[in-house]
């Protein structure tokens, strides 16, 4: 069973911090379609099922990534094409986030050799939409967010980043000689009725 434990954190103009630890609903089933496999998921979908309590939002502005986890990519056109998150801006100290509507595609690459079971996202939600922004790298201020918007630190799995993959029905190996003894047996059976018959 893959956790997502998370985390949110409130950050105001004071400087004051509340968090709390829970663990969020299992992924239903009907989430697969939101990404399959590396085809990521969308910001909305990681904001609905993550937090649920946050309001409604047009986009994200995401604060930090977890740069250990892999190769952070996101897609502005539902997966057709990925361009690569500079986790280095966004990381370094300072107010630079990456803008991304909320239909905007989200996924990490693990990088080869490294077992990762959670990686850390920290973003704040916004009322309006970026725009011709969307997928640029702009600053932001702490102490004039929009209302209801607040540093939200998640610790996601994998699978919660870039989608649980499709099920893959794979046929049972048949053992062809017992399919012909099978075969040979019912034969068999059906000559000996039809010479009983005669």
């Amino acid at each position: 069973m893959t956790t997502n434990a998370l985390m949110h954190s409130s950050t105001s103009s004071t400087g004051a911090h509340r968090g709390s630890e829970r663990r969020p609903a299992a992924v239903s089933s009907a989430a697969a379609p939101a990404g399959t496999g590396l085809g990521g998921n969308t910001l909305a979908h990681i904001v609905e099922e993550n937090c649920p309590d946050l309001l409604a939002a047009a986009g994200v502005v995401i604060e930090h990534l977890d740069a250990q986890a892999g190769t952070w990519q996101f897609s502005a056109d539902q997966g057709l094409t990925w361009r690569g998150i500079r986790t280095d801006l966004i990381n370094r100290a300072g107010n630079l986030g990456l803008a991304l509507d909320r239909d905007a595609r989200l996924r990490v690459l693990p990088f080869g050799g490294h077992r990762v079971t959670g990686a850390r996202v920290a973003f704040h939600t916004v009322q309006r939409s970026h725009g011709p922004g969307n997928g640029s790298y702009r600053a932001y201020a702490c102490d004039e967010r929009e209302a209801g918007s607040r540093t939200v630190t998640l610790v996601l799995s994998l699978a919660a980043v870039n989608g649980t993959p499709p099920a893959v029905h794979v046929p049972r190996p048949r053992n062809k000689r017992a399919m012909v003894q099978r075969a040979a047996a019912s034969v068999g059976a059906s000559l000996s009725g039809a010479m009983a018959l005669a």
